[in-house]
């Protein structure tokens, strides 16, 4: 599935790090969120899916901000070419843990794809 189709934003943080605003472009986002994969699929569409936020250490967004622990690197132009890579150390893929659905996956030139 392409990113572009889950309504994608770029991400970046305000004041306390608690408060996220939406930014234009890459060249400015701390990150990302977008609509799950998984459950789009299930709920054939937007109704009642939740978003997923990938957050980059590299850009600047701390350990302690939610969501956590992973981080990653934003890699290309715009939301077409994306690629979420691992920030050194940690893994690429991006899991969601706790409850709800548990979409495990990777974000790889503009798609998104399950692990």
């Amino acid at each position: 599935m392409r990113l572009t189709e889950l309504e994608p934003e770029f991400v970046k943080l305000g004041k306390g790090n608690r408060i996220w605003r939406r930014v234009k472009s890459i060249d400015r986002a701390q990150g990302v969120m977008f609509l799950c994969p998984k459950c789009f699929a299930a709920n054939g569409g937007p109704r009642g899916t939740h978003r997923v936020v990938c957050w980059s250490k590299s850009r600047g967004v701390p350990d302690d901000v939610l969501p956590g622990p992973g981080r990653w690197r934003l890699v290309g132009t715009g939301f077409h070419n994306l690629t979420l890579d691992g920030e050194p150390g940690k893994s690429r893929s991006v899991l969601l843990t706790g409850p709800g659905c548990g979409w495990h996956g990777y974000i790889t030139n503009g798609e998104a794809t399950d692990a």
